[in-house]
């Protein structure tokens, strides 16, 4: 996912795909900086039952497409 479509993805709490498991929707994007001083992105996912998250690489998460 890039960061455009990470921030549709949160912006409009679209349920993502991450690791073969669904997830609510985005519950944040994160911007850190390594010990190199790289910006690293982010993303904390609300799983099904919004009692957890899990912080993930944006680039290993999919949106769900609904299919009626």
């Amino acid at each position: 996912m890039t960061n455009d479509e990470l921030k549709e993805a949160f912006i409009h709490e679209k349920p993502v795909e991450y690791n073969g498991s669904i997830y609510k929707y985005v519950s944040a994007i994160i911007y850190r900086k390594d010990v190199s001083g790289r910006r690293v992105v982010q993303a904390e996912l609300m799983d099904k039952n919004a009692h957890s998250v899990i912080i993930v690489d944006p680039s290993r998460v999919n949106v769900v497409t609904e299919t009626s």
